[in-house]
């Protein structure tokens, strides 16, 4: 997907100083566009799918499982289960699949909890030695949310 943005990009800039101005207007609003939902796009959608979930989401990892557990839901997954975990700064990535994900808002976590669960991820990914402890758990809320209509 990348190279087909970057490529509709350039090639629009090209028919733009080769003067076939149709084409070129045509492929810079495509590729520009195609930029934003690769990069910004992304981090937009993950935010927005947030706060659907009403009430107080508890996650706890272990060096056996992923235990999530909010009203009504009470949910633990084995690390087998996940096909990779990704650490960003802002979310913690749980892949099922290469499109099915379970996102962790890391906002709310102080800089050693940050640290230990930077260290906890390496560990998971075989980058590091095992930890000694479990990561840390800690409840956040997340914010109500009301359907527009």
């Amino acid at each position: 997907m990348w190279v087909f943005v970057i490529v509709l990009f350039t090639d629009a800039l090209l028919m733009l100083s080769l003067g076939n101005y149709p084409i070129a207007f045509a492929g810079l609003p495509a590729g520009a566009y195609g930029l934003y939902a690769l990069t910004l796009g992304t981090r937009r959608t993950v935010r927005k799918s947030l706060p659907r979930i009403a009430g107080t989401i508890e996650v706890g990892l272990t060096e056996d499982a992923v235990t999530i557990r909010r009203p009504g839901l009470h949910t633990e997954i084995a690390w087998a289960q996940y096909l990779k975990v990704v650490d960003t700064p802002e979310f913690l990535l749980l892949y099922i699949s290469e499109t099915t994900v379970t996102s962790v808002l890391k906002r709310g976590l102080t800089a050693a909890q940050a640290a230990e669960l930077a260290a906890f991820v390496a560990t998971l990914n075989g980058t590091t030695a095992p930890p000694q402890q479990t990561a840390p758990t800690r409840a956040m809320p997340v914010r109500e949310h009301t359907q527009r209509r």
